[in-house]
């Protein structure tokens, strides 16, 4: 067998310091991504501020609402998919009573990107998790509020999964899914629903897996409406 010629030997000794420090360039470069990637993060954190939003929404709640929002917690930005406000336990309560109508697991409200360089807040979509809707507590605070010819000025999609909605103490409704174009119009019916229609006029969709309706249960059910035939069920 041929011994190593010292030729062999500069070659397989320049490879390896080539590739040592091909290995070092890589690490350098992860190390600097992963140094930009936590100084943007902190940096993002700073400058959007999410205890401002936060306010926002709660000063929002009670000059559109009449209610009263509070949280388990400090909400928190996340940057994926979209920008969104991450709120844990939501509660829509009256002002007055203080009885919750409106809870939730969690709540992200999705902003654009133009928030992290704007004073203005214009909140896109709000998806619940596993909200609970009190029908009796509900009443109670569409009628505390004050007669008013126009509705709250609220144009943010609303989704929602797995909600419950219960009644004197029951469950109602559950496996509750809606897709709303806008959460407005569903807050202006629910205003005068006694007097309007059974269905809201809406744009998308609402589901239930069970509903209790005068005794009587059903499955499965789908309602679903769109802005050329508002509150007319579609096939």
């Amino acid at each position: 067998m041929r011994k190593p010629s010292s030729t062999d030997c500069c070659r397989r000794l320049w490879a390896e310091m080539a590739e040592r420090k091909r290995s070092r360039r890589r690490l350098i470069a992860l190390a600097i991504v992963v140094v930009l990637f936590a100084v943007a993060a902190l940096v993002l954190r700073d400058f959007t501020q999410p205890e401002k939003l936060t306010a926002f929404l709660i000063d929002k709640a009670k000059s559109e609402l009449g209610a009263e929002l509070t949280l388990g917690a400090t909400g928190k930005f996340a940057f994926t998919p979209k920008l969104n406000l991450v709120l844990a336990k939501p509660n829509l309560k009256e002002l007055q009573g203080g009885r919750i109508f409106l809870s939730a697991d969690s709540a992200e409200v999705v902003v654009p990107w133009s928030t992290l360089w704007s004073d203005r807040y214009d909140i896109e979509r709000i998806d619940l998790v596993k909200p609970r809707l009190d029908l009796d507590a509900l009443s109670a605070w569409i009628a505390a509020q004050p007669p008013s010819p126009n509705p709250p000025d609220i144009r943010f999609a609303l989704h929602a999964k797995d909600a419950t909605i219960v009644s004197g103490g029951k469950t109602v409704a559950s496996g509750v899914a809606l897709d709303l174009a806008s959460a407005g119009d569903l807050i202006a019916w629910s205003r005068k629903w006694r007097e309007s229609s059974l269905t809201p006029p809406l744009d998308g969709t609402i589901e239930a897996e069970t509903l209790d309706v005068g005794g009587a249960r059903l499955e499965g059910v789908r309602i679903e409406s769109r802005d050329d035939a508002p509150g007319k069920p579609t096939p």
